[in-house]
């Protein structure tokens, strides 16, 4: 009985330079593609040039889409069977979401474009994002970034493919070493635990992507410890700003979603009486100043975590209100609870996620 035919095979027969007779790709790849015959897996291209490459996809995966991608218009002669070919620039963010919106999301994505390496980097930023997850997205031809190359390929990038991927890397291999709060690039924040892993070959990388499922909806707000229920206990509402969520509001005098991944970044307190001010404190060990009640005490989408707040009440409420505060913070199993401007800190250095503020009036 005869073999199947390897993708090698395939590739030498439609004469791809992607084959062991030039750079030697397809072996590499068939270690991944095979477990993907059987899934009908959606494929987008970035560079046509002769076809080649795109007739052994469409002859290896036998049922699926291919979406080839070239801003040369004569690439659309290669257009038939299970192959369309879209005309855009990679360089260009719109037109590359324009081609991912119509044909994605995708399972394979390969980029054997221009070479240049801000073109590189521009469309793995921009692609990724539509690959499914536990997708493959290959960077080709990686040696255009070095030597030679720097010329030609250089173009206005001011570091190479290779090297961002390489900061990827750190990210990945590090894991938590390198607090993700601290990376500028949105993209590297994003995706910098959002992959199983990258494997580096002659002229290429994989990516194979596993991003963390998002749940459709947060967990429960539940409060940290029991609150009074007695009619001297006062109304307080809280709005905290979450990592990765967004503001959350407690109008029960708690925010706390149960989770560690809950960071807080900020927030405002606020009750009908006015009767106290809040500072917070951010994870380089500094203090807010005091913030009066309905104020917003931190920051958003700035990515600094808090590790601390303190509530005081005001003079005009000072011996009609007990005040009690509460601080859950990641790696802590027990809440931390204070009294009236008592600082709320984390003893372990881990971030917010979850406060609980009451306000009861004194007898009498």
């Amino acid at each position: 009985m005869l073999q199947p035919s390897t993708l090698n095979a395939i590739g030498l027969k439609y004469g791809t330079d992607k084959a062991s007779s030039h750079h030697n790709y397809l072996e590499f790849y068939e270690l991944f593609f095979a477990p993907l015959q059987d899934r009908q897996p959606t494929i987008l291209e970035i560079g046509v040039f002769n076809g080649a490459s795109l007739k052994t996809w469409e002859e290896y995966f036998s049922t699926s889409d291919i979406i080839g991608l070239d801003i040369t218009p004569t690439s659309k002669r290669f257009e038939q069977g299970r192959i369309t070919i879209e005309l855009a620039d990679q360089s260009n963010i719109e037109e590359l979401t324009r081609i991912a919106v119509k044909h994605g999301p995708f399972d394979i994505i390969i980029d054997d474009g221009s070479h240049m390496w801000n073109h590189q980097i521009t469309s793995l930023r921009t692609l990724f994002p539509f690959l499914n997850n536990d997708g493959i997205y290959i960077v080709e031809d990686l040696h255009t970034n070095y030597g030679p190359g720097e010329t030609k390929f250089r173009g206005i990038a001011s570091s190479t493919c290779a090297d961002y991927l390489k900061a990827w890397l750190d990210l990945r291999v590090a894991d938590s070493q390198i607090p993700l709060a601290g990376v500028e690039d949105a993209f590297l924040r994003t995706y910098g635990r959002g992959i199983q892993f990258m494997a580096f070959h002659r002229r290429a990388c994989l990516i194979k992507k596993r991003y963390p499922v998002v749940a459709r909806g947060l967990p429960e707000n539940q409060p940290l410890t029991t609150i009074g229920a007695d009619n001297r206990s006062q109304a307080v509402s809280i709005c905290a700003h979450v990592s990765s969520t967004g503001d959350v509001l407690g109008p029960s005098g708690f925010v706390n979603l149960g989770s560690d991944a809950f960071t807080f970044q900020g927030f405002s307190i606020s009750t009908d009486d006015g009767a106290f001010e809040y500072r917070v404190r951010s994870s380089d060990g500094s203090w807010s100043a005091w913030t009066q009640q309905g104020d917003f005490a931190g920051t958003r989408q700035r990515a600094i975590l808090l590790t601390g707040f303190a509530v005081r009440l005001l003079e005009k409420a000072a011996g009609r209100y007990v005040l009690r505060a509460l601080g859950r913070f990641v790696g802590s199993e027990h809440p931390v609870e204070v009294s009236d401007g008592q600082d709320c800190v984390s003893t372990s250095g881990g971030a917010l996620c979850g406060i609980q503020v009451e306000l009861t009036k004194c007898d009498g």
